[in-house]
């Protein structure tokens, strides 16, 4: 069986050594590949491919989001989980912009750090507590007071069917549409249809912002 490959970027040791540690703990199957630089990574992924991806952002040969550009163009679907010590509600928004699967501080525990591994292994994205009331809104998300389809926001999630008012609090779980399937006992592509209705009752463009938008709405 192969291997599932997460390549670690990051130029401090102890770091790189404690968050390899996590990894292993969380998959009995993974091979872990490491490196100190955005050049180095960019040479793994042209090698050999990797099913994970976990970076600083602040490394040697790049700064800010930059090596999120890098290497999402050079492999676009692999997903990406950004480990920082800077949680700045801007630039937590800006990674997600950028396609991120996940935004993880450097001050994140063991288990929260394994949680968000397996979470965006299974599909899901995730998103640090502290990050949801502001990080995620703003630009992101439309306004509470925008009308959609002439009725105001606050009523969006009332608009839903009690079907896809499950579908939403398992997608606030982090849940993939497979899990969420398995969960419901109903086809994936089921899953997806309510998925597409939930976003656009929500008016929102993809999980993360649904997710925001339900729990910004429910205040």
């Amino acid at each position: 069986m192969d291997k599932y490959r997460v390549l670690i970027a990051d130029d401090h040791p102890l770091y790189r050594d404690a968050l390899r540690n996590v990894v292993l703990e969380a998959f009995a199957d993974v091979e872990v590949v490491e490196c100190e630089d955005i050049a180095s990574a960019l040479e793994c992924l042209e090698r050999t491919g990797v099913d994970l991806m976990l970076l600083d952002i602040v490394l040697p040969d790049t700064e800010d989001l930059d090596g999120v550009r890098r290497l999402r163009d050079a492999s676009p679907t692999c997903p990406m989980i950004v480990c920082s010590a800077n949680d700045d509600p801007a630039l937590v928004r800006a990674a997600f912009k950028l396609g991120v699967s996940g935004y993880l501080p450097k001050s994140s525990g063991t288990t929260i750090t394994r949680h968000a591994l397996q979470l965006v292994r299974g599909g899901g994205v995730y998103v640090p507590t502290e990050a949801l009331g502001e990080a995620m809104t703003g630009a992101t998300l439309p306004s509470p007071r925008l009308l959609l389809d002439g009725h105001p926001a606050e009523d969006a999630t009332a608009d839903l069917t009690p079907r896809q008012q499950a579908v939403l609090a398992l997608l606030e779980q982090g849940m993939s549409n497979k899990v969420i399937a398995r969960e419901l006992g109903i086809g994936e592509i089921t899953v997806k249809a309510h998925v597409s209705a939930i976003l656009r009752k929500l008016g929102v463009d993809n999980r993360v912002q649904a997710v925001v938008a339900a729990r910004t709405l429910r205040r």
